[in-house]
């Protein structure tokens, strides 16, 4: 951690806020010099405009994974410098060649969303992170406040590109000369191979499709929504970017209230309902209602979506540990980069073949209540987030029981699990787990399996019901020592009431070293405290 309080924690945040709205505001910035410089027609303009997204999808998770290694001091100056020779190229440029491939270039840029993501996941508390996740996300309207004010200023943008070059070198030397590099950076793996197994997880997990559909829509909406307003709507080309740039910023604004919701309540549930009233809102637009109807619903998808966004942003700065957090926000940030390049072609090609864009905006209502389905049923899945290896430190290999009721599941069903899995990477883990058969509320002794099975894919973990009567938890205990000399990550299951006194009798059987009591804390996670 570096800063979780003080003064200096806010100056830290509000440096790295400003540093993103600078980098994005450079890597959107060729979307001007197409329409006023070159008089692009809006269906290039869409291609075209999609560059820079595709450049950001293909950065983001080297960029992640080399934060980790080499520090936010490094690759923030790094990236902010690489955005300044983009945009000062793209100011220079004489021809519209040379201005795209410079545009193209400012799509680095958007990495440094994944780079202060990490560092603001690292210095904040966890009970404030999805709080500081969301503030830092204003970085976005920040950028859009620029290029309202750019746009007044300086319409063809050379003047612009000009001047943010230069604000980018100086907020280069103040990261470097203020940031304080984080504990624990990570020099021991290669990135490339790092890459590559992110890549292949992220790949073969269902909950990657997740991050998807919830962090790429602010950037869809920014590249596909003037040309829907000015095609299908039949708005002017600037108020078109003026509403744009609008409901951009509320989606924004709402990411800090998704964000700030899930710190007081941690739980992937609450996208069930944003899914669902936005899926709603797409059936609303498909049918062309008037211009205001229209305008109106999609600035409720886009607050949707920023609700859902930032929750889903505070659940993964939650779950990711410090060690690999640049390298989470990386593959998780592809992935939202990539997602945002599917609703534009989308509804290009099927608007192109029906002459319609009615059919794409029910293909994304569909996609929608599929992900609040899933979401629904499989809420502690997209809680634990991407199941990345836990680095233990080097210790003596001891033998913890520890005991845990469901109701401390209740609420932090998700960080209680990650912690019980990062445990037992170091220790010979037996979990005594309280439930009782009625009135449950938190995870079964099953969901409590499931949990530890997905965040431990290579360990094998089995629940054994146990009798609290000493003389029959004697013969259980030998059945439990048996899976704990395999190598297996055991939870012996007996009634709540009578949790404490067996996880006693079972650490004199089993010979074992120390007993946790394990709780939630929503302001400091899982609480794995001796017992």
């Amino acid at each position: 951690m570096i800063l979780s309080k003080g003064p200096r924690a806010m100056v830290t945040l509000l440096l790295v806020t400003i540093g993103l709205g600078l980098n994005l505001r450079a890597s959107i910035l060729l979307g001007p010099h197409l329409h006023e410089r070159f008089g692009v027609t809006p269906d290039r303009y869409v291609v075209l405009i999609a560059l820079p997204v595709l450049v950001a999808a293909l950065v983001r998770l080297p960029v992640g994974v080399l934060t980790d290694r080499y520090g936010v001091r490094v690759m923030f100056p790094a990236i902010s410098l690489v955005a300044a020779a983009s945009a000062a190229g793209l100011g220079l440029a004489g021809s519209l060649p040379l201005a795209v491939v410079a545009g193209t270039a400012a799509g680095t840029a958007s990495s440094a969303f994944v780079v202060g993501a990490a560092l603001v996941a690292r210095m904040s508390p966890y009970g404030r992170r999805g709080r500081d996740l969301g503030v830092f996300g204003l970085g976005v309207a920040l950028a859009v406040i620029l290029s309202a004010v750019s746009w007044l200023v300086d319409r063809d943008g050379r003047l612009t590109a000009l001047v943010l070059a230069g604000l980018l070198v100086t907020f280069a030397g103040l990261v470097a000369t203020l940031i304080r590099e984080p504990a624990g950076v990570d020099r021991t793996s290669s990135p490339l191979r790092e890459c590559a197994a992110l890549t292949r997880l992220a790949s073969t997990s269902s909950v990657t499709l997740l991050y998807v559909l919830a962090l790429s829509g602010m950037l869809s909406i920014s590249v596909f929504l003037p040309v829907y307003l000015a095609t299908a709507l039949h708005i002017g080309w600037t108020p078109a970017l003026a509403i744009t740039g609008a409901v951009v910023t509320l989606a924004a604004a709402a990411r800090l209230v998704g964000g700030w919701r899930a710190d007081r309540h941690p739980t992937a549930r609450r996208l069930v309902i944003w899914y669902g009233i936005a899926a709603v809102l797409c059936l609303v637009v498909a049918p062309a209602p008037p211009s205001w109807l229209a305008v109106t619903a999609i600035t409720g998808i886009a607050v949707c979506d920023g609700l859902a966004g930032g929750a889903l942003l505070a659940l993964i700065g939650k779950a990711a540990r410090p060690y690999s957090v640049g390298a989470v926000m990386g593959a998780t940030g592809a992935a939202g980069a990539l997602g945002a390049l599917v609703p534009p072609l989308l509804f290009a090609g099927l608007q192109g073949l029906t002459h319609s864009y009615a059919p794409g905006w029910v293909v994304v209502a569909a996609a929608l209540l599929v992900a609040a389905r899933y979401v629904q049923t499989r809420d502690l899945r997209v809680g634990l987030g991407l199941a990345v290896g836990f680095r233990p430190a080097l210790s003596p290999t001891a033998t913890t029981v520890a005991v845990l009721g469901e109701a401390d599941t209740r609420v932090g069903a998700a960080a209680v699990v990650a912690g019980l899995a990062e445990l037992a990477t170091s220790d010979e883990l037996v979990v005594v787990y309280g439930v009782d058969d009625l009135g449950m509320l938190g995870l079964s002794a099953a969901g409590l399996a499931a949990g530890l099975r997905a965040r431990l894919p290579r360990y094998r973990v089995v629940a054994v019901p146990v009798d609290e009567h000493p003389d029959r938890l004697g013969r259980d205990a030998l059945v439990l020592g048996e899976y704990v000399d395999a190598g297996a990550l055991t939870i012996a299951v007996t009634r709540t009431a009578s949790q404490h006194h067996v996880a006693a009798d079972l650490s004199i059987y089993l010979q074992a070293d120390r007993i946790l009591a394990v709780g939630y804390d929503p302001a400091e996670g899982a609480d794995l405290r001796p017992a």
